[in-house]
């Protein structure tokens, strides 16, 4: 929801069962930041892809992502890709710390259910 609300797009929200891509995130390798046995974080990675990378709002800013993207980087091979809302700067900003790019930027709709324009930009690192 929170990068739904970067992108005025909250009406788009569905919860994860139901969500298209759930298919796609359980075909991620998945790893998870705890602290005190609490899920606080997690990054979803395929071959070259960071495909998904979320910290608990409550934990953020507290070097949670920076672990995350630290320890995705090791696991990825070269070059790197992920897409990321145009307006989500919070998640830019750490790419762009680590060495992503934006190499481009897709202005599409959501769904013909909800015909809501948005920017996405696909970022790399080589």
């Amino acid at each position: 929801m929170q990068e739904l609300k970067t992108a005025n797009m909250e009406q788009v929200f569905i919860q994860l069962r139901d969500a298209p891509y759930l298919g796609y995130l359980l075909k991620c390798k998945m790893y998870v930041a705890t602290k005190e046995e609490k899920l606080v974080g997690f990054v979803g990675l395929r071959p070259h892809e960071l495909s998904f990378l979320y910290v608990d709002p409550t934990f953020q800013k507290h070097g949670v992502g920076n672990k995350l993207m630290a320890f995705a980087l090791d696991q990825l091979v070269r070059p790197i890709k992920l897409d990321v809302f145009t307006d989500n700067f919070v998640a830019k900003a750490l790419y762009e710390k680590y060495g992503f790019k934006v190499v481009k930027t897709v202005v599409e709709k959501w769904s013909d259910e909800y015909p809501i324009e948005f920017a996405q930009d696909t970022m790399e690192m080589k």
